[in-house]
């Protein structure tokens, strides 16, 4: 009995040491072709779960050949309030939704300028829908900045502040920063 156990246990290992070609190889951050990345940057792999806190990086394309790297801190993730709202002209729907103000610090790493650029942060839903964040018109005190500079030129830091308004029914997952596919995104779990 004690022989077959070892023989088993040294066939296991063997099995174990075999096989290496099959390892799945990490994903890599999505890059404009030609883009370099700015030396003493990392960008943050795809479809990284990340601490609200914590910060990831990736490379937000312009186009024209015109790309940066940006780093994004999710610093908070806060549940609202419907009632926030109650100067808004809203539609029965959206009535019914769960607002979200989320904070973050974003910094330009270069080496393009990103003014009037759209931070492509978005609110993953328990039901797998994204959702980008919502325009106000008008002044909104409990999330303010919620765009970065016209001018953000490469070394430039700002803070921002935008709101989701997840629909009746859904939960928030998480705030994805997608610059490109879903799979390319760096995820925050609020």
């Amino acid at each position: 009995m004690k022989v077959a156990m070892t023989a088993v246990a040294v066939a296991v290992l063997l099995l174990a040491g075999c096989g290496g070609g099959d390892e799945q190889e990490e994903p890599e951050p999505d890059v404009p072709a030609g883009f370099d990345v700015p030396e003493g940057v990392t960008l943050t792999e795809p479809d990284t779960a990340l601490d609200v806190g914590a910060s990831g990086t990736v490379v937000i394309d312009l186009g024209g050949g015109a790309a940066s790297a940006t780093t994004v801190e999710v610093s908070e993730v806060i549940k609202g309030r419907m009632r926030d709202f109650r100067f808004f002209s809203l539609d029965e729907q959206t009535k019914k939704s769960t607002p979200y103000y989320v904070q973050a610090a974003v910094t330009n790493e270069g080496p393009a300028g990103l003014g009037g650029v759209s931070l492509p942060l978005l609110a993953h839903t328990d039901a797998d829908t994204l959702y980008p964040a919502s325009e106000l018109v008008g002044e909104f005190e409990k999330c303010p900045d919620p765009t970065i500079p016209e001018n953000f030129l490469p070394g430039e830091s700002a803070d921002v502040c935008l709101i989701f308004l997840v629909p009746e029914g859904e939960g928030l997952e998480t705030i994805d920063l997608q610059p490109g596919e879903p799979a390319d995104a760096v995820r925050w779990q609020p």
